[in-house]
């Protein structure tokens, strides 16, 4: 896909001219990602189905390989950890010290309404704001 998305040069711009183009340009952002995700999604589908009959195969035929000319189909283990319950999981680090188990970051919800109440933020940590220019639809 090689569409050309340009923004055209005037002397003396008004807003609503350039309001009116960035609408556009995220309306047509968005119908290219609209797509994307549809013909992407139809390939993890026909993906899925191969990966399923590949893996039938090979458990037919009890390999955990199979080499060919187009390439090496193979069995392996994908894992995750994700958390059941959380107040479980926190009184283990506490008492064991297992912080490591934790991810490194805070919450910035939690910070924002702590900083709103307290006028200050939690000891180490910084807050960054960032002043953007957005755009909405009329």
């Amino acid at each position: 896909m090689s569409e050309e998305v340009t923004v055209e040069s005037a002397t003396e711009p008004t807003i609503e001219t350039i309001v009116e183009k960035y609408v556009a340009l995220r309306d047509k952002k968005a119908e290219i990602k609209k797509a994307y995700t549809a013909k992407v999604e139809a390939i993890d589908q026909a993906m899925d189905q191969l990966e399923a009959f590949i893996a039938a195969k090979l458990a037919e035929l009890g390999v955990e390989s199979m080499r060919t000319a187009a390439g090496t189909a193979f069995k392996t283990t994908r894992t995750s950890a994700t958390v059941a319950d959380w107040p479980m999981v926190l009184d283990w680090v506490r008492q064991n010290e297992q912080w490591d188990a934790l991810e490194k970051r805070v919450n910035k919800t939690y910070v924002e309404a702590y900083r709103t109440e307290n006028d200050d933020l939690p000891p180490g940590v910084n807050w960054t704001e960032e002043a953007v220019v957005q755009i909405r639809r009329t």
